[in-house]
């Protein structure tokens, strides 16, 4: 099938029905991943692409047949720092094997290699259609499993939550900060993100970067925040001796999508390990979740198969694999 291939900036720039065609062609991607998974509305589906800014790039286009009905359509992104991009992409189930995911891959890795990129990601759904499309192109090959998890916010146990809570409070030396974005002051910016730098510990992708930002940086993904109609809780904890704060766990919260939370980053420096400040932060803002939004139901957050110290604290709290996607990378060059 022929199909013309059109890059835009922006969801919310497109026009009322090419917006509904990609949010339609969206959704039924993830009711075959989770079955039964509520869909997005066009609103919500604009908020959640408004949530990208610097040093993240992302480059966003749509497969379009002659007739003018879009088909397809996907987006590649990556950091500033040097490295691999990501590319995800959402073909209509009724042009599926048609040549339309083909054509709107290689635009789309193009962009990412004309941009200096060393190679491409994508993650697939194992013994989905792009799956047995990924296996079939020469040049990839698998690097680590993701989990998407989710945990009913209603059956957490908060006699658990409360216990971690105050275990937290009586561990010696330690003490909690919070705030609600936007961060009140730049100094707090600062440790914010020097406590984030832990998660570059964490199991990545083959071509995927360290991440970095800078405090003005930091103020750009506030801001795509805002625009994005979601809140976005911080809690760090903060080693009294030192004056450090070691380790920092996020919730984000999409006001278009009431029904679902999102948790961010979680991560303790490995030298303040063992005293259950990751529980601690996880439990604090899942008490104040429980208290003061009770329309969420369901909280979400991805996890590597392998990042064992995270999955058995979201074990406990009731965190369950809906689905799992292998992650494939295939470097620019030299070219199979």
């Amino acid at each position: 099938m022929h199909v013309t291939i059109e890059r835009f900036a922006w969801a919310s720039e497109l026009g009322a029905r090419d917006l509904a065609a990609i949010n339609r062609i969206h959704n039924a991607a993830w009711a075959e991943w989770v079955p039964g998974e509520r869909p997005l509305s066009d609103t919500a589906f604009v908020d959640m692409d408004r949530f990208s800014a610097p040093p993240e790039r992302m480059e966003r286009a749509l497969a379009r047949t002659a007739d003018g009905e879009v088909v397809a359509w996907g987006l590649v992104f990556w950091r500033d720092e040097p490295g691999g991009c990501t590319l995800r992409m959402f073909v209509d189930p009724e042009r599926r094997r048609s040549d339309v995911g083909t054509a709107l891959g290689a635009a789309l890795a193009e962009l990412g290699q004309s941009a200096g990129r060393t190679g491409v990601m994508v993650e697939i759904a194992p013994d989905s259609a792009a799956d047995v499309a990924v296996r079939s192109t020469a040049g990839f090959r698998s690097d680590l499993t993701l989990e998407l998890n989710r945990t009913a916010v209603g059956k957490i146990e908060r006699d658990l939550l409360e216990r971690w809570r105050d275990d937290g409070v009586a561990a010696e030396g330690y003490s909690l900060v919070a705030y609600d974005a936007p961060c009140p002051t730049d100094d707090l910016a600062s440790e914010f993100i020097q406590a984030r730098e832990v998660m570059n510990e964490a199991p990545r992708s083959e071509g995927e970067p360290e991440s970095t930002y800078t405090v003005e940086e930091l103020r750009d993904v506030e801001a795509a925040g805002t625009a994005a109609h979601q809140d976005w809780w911080n809690v760090g904890v903060r080693h009294d001796a030192s004056g450090e704060l070691v380790g920092l766990s996020e919730l984000y919260l999409p006001v278009n999508r009431p029904w679902m939370g999102f948790q961010g980053d979680t991560g303790v420096r490995p030298d303040h390990r063992g005293h259950g400040l990751g529980a601690w932060m996880k439990a604090v803002n899942h008490l104040r979740l429980a208290d003061e939004r009770p329309d969420v139901e369901w909280v979400q957050t991805w996890n590597a198969s392998s990042n064992e110290p995270m999955l058995r604290i979201n074990r406990a709290l009731g965190f369950e694999p809906v689905q799992r996607f292998d992650v494939w990378y295939r470097p620019f060059s030299p070219l199979p």
